[in-house]
């Protein structure tokens, strides 16, 4: 296996930065794996943020204090059993201009950060959105290599921007490995995360399918630091994170100094990340300062023709899809046994059940963050709240 993709990656001809190194991992990068893979907190992944390092902090600032008016409902009573079951961390649910609902399970506060993998990928989508309106990113149909030059005159370097934002570049999961060369293991716990990205198979055409891959956002964090000129945590600090009056927070970076994970692991608290709904909910205003140009948010949400459950970086609750897929390759699947009770959620979807729904027509966002769930029904959460009116 490893053979015929190093075949299919040296017809590529990269260069630079996303080079494929001859010898690919080393030993050293092998037994950095190793490393980290024997101390993995499997079942502790989303809140032992401390486990991982290198970290790069991401500053925040105090801004607007996010109303408060708790009300008693049995709605929300339910909602906290729904999420006990499931063994959660931090449930919000904001309805009608205010937190309506908080609760933090023992061991967890308004101030705990925890590691929502996925939900990530949503925030890198707005940063696209602020570059594209400070006219860093000229059009979404701009080919990856006008942002990264060392893809020039490759076939992965032509990929519009949109292809990527869409989930539909063609680049595909490579299969899961059982040792620490594996470019799945490499990825997600390497220090070179260009030659692991470089590695990741482009099995078909662009736009051709719907393929759920981290290589996508990956390349597009560079995008942001390539055309912004700085770090990617200083870019997302000063243009989204302290424009939402969020605290610090943190990325994983491949090696000191070096690449953040733009895929995953952006650690911050519950409240933050319903600060960041309400961005969506608000159509990119935090107050009257406009953060994401309403424009791009509408491009942003709407249905990709590839798959009509999933608009930039971002996953969509209509039409009804009873067992949700990531596409061909990756064998999770996500039920919603009903449909959601507004045609309108959009969410952001963190693996385990990491979760932040947003309903603009119901005025509503609930953040679920806890121990990683794989019976997660994605439709019974917002459903609970969006369907009782019982006092």
């Amino acid at each position: 296996m490893r053979s015929a993709l190093r075949t299919l990656l040296i017809g590529l001809s990269l260069t630079g930065p996303w080079a494929v190194a001859d010898e690919w991992p080393s030993p050293a990068q092998i037994d950095l794996v190793d490393q980290r893979r024997a101390s993995f907190p499997w079942t502790e992944i989303v809140s032992a943020v401390d486990w991982y390092t290198p970290l790069e902090t991401v500053p925040g600032q105090a801004g607007l204090p996010l109303p408060v008016d708790l009300q008693v409902a049995d709605r929300y009573h339910q909602a906290e059993a729904l999420a006990e079951k499931h063994q959660s961390y931090a449930l919000i649910i904001w309805q009608a201009g205010a937190i309506r609902y908080e609760k933090y399970w023992p061991g967890f506060d308004q101030n705990a950060r925890y590691d929502t993998a996925s939900m990530h990928k949503t925030v890198l989508a707005v940063l696209l959105g602020i570059a594209w309106d400070q006219g860093l990113i000229k059009s979404v149909d701009d080919p990856l290599a006008n942002y990264l030059p060392e893809l020039a005159d490759t076939r992965r370097g032509q990929l519009p921007l949109r292809a990527l934002l869409e989930m539909a570049s063609g680049i595909q999961s490579p299969p899961p490995g059982q040792g620490s060369e594996a470019i799945s293991w490499q990825t997600y716990l390497g220090n070179d995360l260009p030659a692991a990205i470089a590695h990741w198979p482009q099995v078909k055409a662009p736009f051709e399918a719907f393929y759920y891959a981290n290589a996508n956002p990956q390349y597009l964090g560079r995008v942001i630091e390539q055309a912004s000129g700085q770090r990617y945590a200083d870019y997302l600090s000063h243009n989204l994170w302290q424009p939402l009056g969020a605290s610090d927070a943190r990325v994983w970076l491949d090696h000191e100094q070096g690449l953040a994970r733009t895929s995953c692991c952006l650690q911050a608290t519950a409240r933050d990340w319903l600060r960041f709904g309400l961005l969506l909910l608000n159509q990119g205003k935090v107050g009257e300062q406009q953060v994401v140009s309403e424009a791009w948010l509408t491009q942003m949400l709407a249905p990709s023709p590839q798959n009509p459950n999933y608009g930039w970086l971002i996953w969509r609750g209509s039409p009804h899809n009873p067992a949700r897929t990531y596409g061909e390759g990756i064998n999770a699947v996500v039920p919603a046994a009903e449909p959601f009770a507004a045609d309108d959620v959009v969410y952001l979807d963190g693996s385990g059940a990491q979760r932040v729904y947003v309903v603009p027509s119901r005025q509503t966002v609930i953040v679920r963050i806890g121990a990683p769930q794989h019976d997660w029904d994605d439709s019974a959460l917002p459903n609970l709240i969006l369907t009782s009116q019982n006092p």
